[in-house]
């Protein structure tokens, strides 16, 4: 094994704090590139894996581009939960 296996295996085993997503969510997007990611992958990475941006954005689309566009516009049409053109 490489020194640097080693070190990110005891980091992981180890040290890690899993208080949120951010370092593990950051790891795993490096390993499955090959051990390379650029900042805007893994900050999309971090968001969906983020259940509260997610949350977030499912009320920002019900109570506002959903409303605006199905109610006020007629452009789109929602049954429960999904919306269709």
């Amino acid at each position: 094994m490489t020194k640097r296996f080693e070190d990110l295996s005891d980091f992981i085993l180890n040290q890690m704090r899993m208080s949120h997503i951010y370092q593990p969510a950051m790891l795993v997007e490096l390993l499955q590139n090959s051990g390379r990611a650029s900042v805007n992958d893994i900050a999309k990475a971090l968001l969906s894996r983020d259940i509260s941006q997610i949350e977030y954005y499912e009320q920002i689309t019900k109570n506002m581009v959903g409303r605006v566009l199905t109610q006020n516009r007629g452009i789109t049409d929602r049954e429960g939960n999904t919306y269709s053109i």
